[in-house]
């Protein structure tokens, strides 16, 4: 068992091979590490001791694009606020450097990020193309926090404290299909997720307390909430290679009508509410209307199970883009490495 000072240590040990990276991230992080131990649980974390991070890798060249541009780089960096729900701001600050990397791919010039005061909503940033000046709200959309994301996030953190108990087993939870219609909001955890949570912590310290993973009993997740079963199996295979799969029972095509009910219904809404939020920033700020805005949607999903609303996102973003037309002629919303610019 490794313990947390041993993974910060290896967390640093491997950053410190990408320099650049390390520049915009160590601070934060190490203050990000004083606040609590579910650090171990922060997205990048999780790939730096994957030893995921490459040369060519989506961060690094984010970080590269924006290395050249000190003042901007410094913006974004301080904006890793170690006690702002750093795991989440991590993920918006992201969005905003693709949104930046998006703008210098297209040409753009004298890009500057405004730095936003309580007395005034200000866009994320102000560029030039053609002598023409523009502005742009970066917003982030994330794929919806199911119960796969939170079995997923649980099981890496014990995956990396525990690598000797993980590294020869393949891990799979069924759940009963009434999950299918259930988003979480970590924030505001609801008493079932609390019990799941719980159950999976049950779970994994049978298995990291056991001698023979091949003896292992697990019992299942059961409870009666609001009148309904929710059911939780987690099956272990000794000798294949490491890897986990999430399923509903007898499986789920993410193309059936419930998932685009419970899934795609709410996540519709929710671009909506991010699109809305970006034109009230870009309409308070050029009350005179003489700048072309566009609100940039950064999609960021969770794995492969959820290709399926990046293409739904594209064409919910692409009508809300006709419709906008409407407010202002000069207003456009676009989906980041999917549409061009300007």
């Amino acid at each position: 068992m490794k313990t947390l000072d041993e993974l910060k240590d290896e967390v640093f040990t491997k950053l410190s091979c990408h320099p650049k990276l390390e520049a915009f991230f160590k601070d934060s992080l190490e203050e990000r590490m004083k606040v609590d131990d579910n650090w171990i649980e922060n997205a990048l974390v999780h790939v730096i001791l994957a030893d995921h991070i490459s040369q060519d890798h989506p961060l690094s060249e984010l970080i590269e694009t924006i290395y050249g541009d000190k003042e901007i780089f410094g913006i974004l960096k301080n904006k890793l606020s170690p006690h702002d729900d750093y795991d989440s701001k991590m993920n918006d600050v992201l969005a905003e450097l693709n949104g930046y990397c998006h703008l210098k791919k297209f040409g753009f010039e004298s890009i500057k990020a405004l730095l936003k005061d309580k007395n005034q909503k200000k866009p994320d940033f102000s560029a030039e193309l053609y002598g023409l000046y523009y502005l742009f709200e970066v917003k982030n959309l994330r794929s919806p926090v199911d119960l796969s994301k939170m079995l997923f996030d649980k099981y890496y953190m014990s995956k990396f404290m525990f690598p000797e108990k993980y590294c020869n087993v393949s891990i799979q939870f069924k759940a009963s299909s009434n999950w299918r219609g259930i988003i979480f909001d970590p924030k505001k955890p609801s008493d079932l997720y609390v019990k799941a949570l719980d159950w999976l912590a049950s779970t994994f310290k049978t298995i990291e307390s056991s001698v023979n993973i091949g003896s292992i009993k697990l019992e299942p997740f059961e409870t009666i909430f609001n009148r309904e079963e929710y059911q939780i199996t987690c099956i272990l295979e000794k000798g294949k290679s490491l890897g986990m799969t999430f399923s509903f029972r007898h499986g789920i095509c993410i193309s059936d009508p419930l998932i685009r009910r419970y899934r795609l219904y709410p996540f519709t809404k929710k671009i909506i509410g991010k699109v809305g939020e970006g034109i009230d920033q870009l309409l308070e700020f050029d009350q005179a209307n003489t700048r072309k805005k566009y609100v940039l949607i950064n999609w960021q999903g969770s794995g492969d199970q959820h290709m399926f609303f990046e293409k739904e996102c594209h064409t919910v973003v692409s009508q809300i883009d006709t419709l906008v037309k409407h407010i202002a002629d000069n207003l456009f919303v676009k989906l980041l490495n999917f549409d061009t610019l300007p």
